[in-house]
């Protein structure tokens, strides 16, 4: 296993940034397989890593590591200097991480808004969902990443595998998610919407996202 940090212009500036995620000597065993021995790794803001191996190397598991399903056998985890752990994925949700999987979980009968918003949605003072407000952000945070074409009302089962993919994103925008993980991004592709798809992975690069 393998990992590649893409470096842009902003890096001489972001260089001097603390890390937002280290993991350091991280090892992690199951029955009979040892999946990690010793790996450490460090995600800058600003900065898009690569993580490469095999089938069977273990990148799934760390990154069930970092997004607090599995706890490590050893090592250390640290969040912006400070040494931490993440017991729980609702752990390393509440420290801004979260992880784009080829099977995250969406819901093709609800609409686009209600997706993004799901579990967090706006409220009236009365308690109820205020769908106004969640349309008009769902709106907002699509335009900002340049998703703007996507209609907020629209059901999610009526979107290409691309836009849902956005739908993805923009939940974790919504949520102001500091760390984004994409867990093989481009599986079922087109070369179009993987264009667009890396377009996107810049706009999240050029808003501080690690």
């Amino acid at each position: 296993m393998d990992t590649t940090a893409h470096h842009g212009k902003a890096d001489e500036r972001l260089a001097a940034s603390p890390p937002r995620l280290t993991l350091t000597g991280i090892s992690k065993s199951f029955p009979g397989v040892r999946a990690l021995h010793n790996v450490s790794l460090s995600l800058y803001p600003g900065q898009v890593t690569a993580l490469i191996g095999e089938n069977g190397a273990g990148k799934s598991t760390l990154v069930k590591i970092m997004t607090g399903i599995y706890q490590p056998d050893s090592g250390e985890i640290g969040i912006d200097g400070q040494v931490t752990t993440l017991p729980s994925a609702h752990a390393a949700f509440g420290h801004g991480i979260t992880a784009i999987h080829q099977e995250t979980v969406l819901f093709d009968d609800l609409s686009v808004a209600e997706n993004i918003f799901l579990g967090h949605a706006p409220r009236t003072r009365f308690g109820t969902i205020d769908w106004r407000t969640m349309r008009s952000n769902a709106r907002e945070v699509l335009e900002t990443m340049r998703a703007g074409h996507i209609d907020a009302d629209a059901r999610l089962k009526d979107l290409g595998i691309a836009n849902k993919h956005l739908v993805a994103v923009a939940r974790a925008m919504s949520i102001d998610a500091r760390i984004v993980i994409m867990d093989e991004p481009t599986a079922a592709l087109s070369m179009k919407e993987i264009e667009e798809l890396f377009l996107l992975i810049e706009f999240l690069k050029s808003d501080g996202k690690a």
